[in-house]
C-alpha cells in the first residue's frame, strides 16, 4: 500500500537527518585531553553514563581523560576514596556507533590492594592489566570487562547486560557464573551457560552477562 511506502520513506529520511545532525554535532565539539595528579587513594567509586575505563599499574596516582570537552569528568580524592563522575550526566546516542562520542578514562596507580572498587557505567568497557581489591563490584549496561590479573580477598561481582567478561588469571576460590546468550569457558573447557563451584566460599568470583560469553582461567 502507498501509506506503507510513505511511512518507510519518512523513516529513512528521519534516520538520515538524525545521523547527519549527530555527525555535525560531533564535528563541532572540542575533544580534550586532561590530566589529574592525585594523592593516594585506597577506594575507587566510578559512576558515569558513558566511556571506557582503563586501570593500569604505574608508580603514581593519576587519572587522565580524553573525550568531548563538555563531558570532562569530576575527579576528586576525599577520605582516601577516588570518585569519578560526569558533571553532565548525558548518555550519548549510539545509533551509528560513532567512536568520537566515546570518552576514555585511564586510572594509574601502584600495584597495591584497594579496599573497594565500585563501577557503574551505562555504556563503555572496563579493562585492567592488574587489579587487586578486597571486594569489588563492576556493573555495566553495555560493555566488555577484561581483567588480565585479578587478586581479590572477599570476592568480586561482574555484571554486564551486553558484553563479554574475561579474566585471564584469578585467585578466586569459588565461582558463580551465568550467561543467557553466550558460553562459559573455564581454563579452556566449555561449561554451557552456567557454572557454579564453591560458591559459598569467602572469595567468590561472580559474573553475569545477558548477551555475551564468560572466560576465566
Amino acid at each position: 500500500m502507498n501509506w506503507k511506502k510513505t511511512l518507510f520513506s519518512i523513516g529513512i529520511i528521519v534516520i538520515i537527518l538524525v545521523g547527519g545532525l549527530t555527525m555535525f554535532n560531533v564535528a563541532n565539539q572540542k575533544v580534550v585531553n586532561q590530566d589529574y595528579s592525585l594523592s593516594k587513594f585506597t577506594k575507587v567509586e566510578i559512576d558515569i553514563p558513558t566511556g571506557d575505563v582503563v586501570l593500569k599499574a604505574g608508580n603514581k596516582y593519576h587519572v587522565s581523560y580524553s573525550g568531548l570537552e563538555k563531558n570532562v569528568p569530576k575527579v576528586e580524592v576525599k577520605d582516601s576514596k577516588l570518585k569519578i563522575s560526569f558533571k553532565n550526566q548525558i548518555t550519548h546516542i549510539r545509533l551509528f556507533n560513532f567512536k568520537q562520542l566515546n570518552s576514555k578514562i585511564v586510572i594509574e596507580m601502584p600495584k597495591e590492594q584497594l579496599e573497594s572498587l565500585n563501577v557503574d557505567n551505562s555504556n563503555g568497557n572496563f579493562s585492567a592489566d592488574y587489579l587487586a581489591v578486597k571486594i569489588g563490584d563492576i556493573d555495566l549496561s553495555n560493555g566488555n570487562i577484561d581483567i588480565k590479573d585479578l587478586k581479590t580477598k572477599d570476592g568480586i561481582s561482574f555484571d554486564t547486560s551486553r558484553g563479554n567478561i574475561r579474566v585471564e588469571s584469578s585467585n578466586a576460590t569459588g565461582y558463580d557464573l551465568d550467561t543467557s546468550l553466550g558460553k562459559i569457558t573455564i581454563s579452556g573447557k566449555k561449561h554451557g551457560d552456567s557454572f557454579e563451584k564453591n560458591s559459598d566460599s569467602r572469595n567468590v568470583l561472580e559474573a553475569d552477562t545477558s548477551l555475551g560469553s564468560i572466560s576465566v582461567n
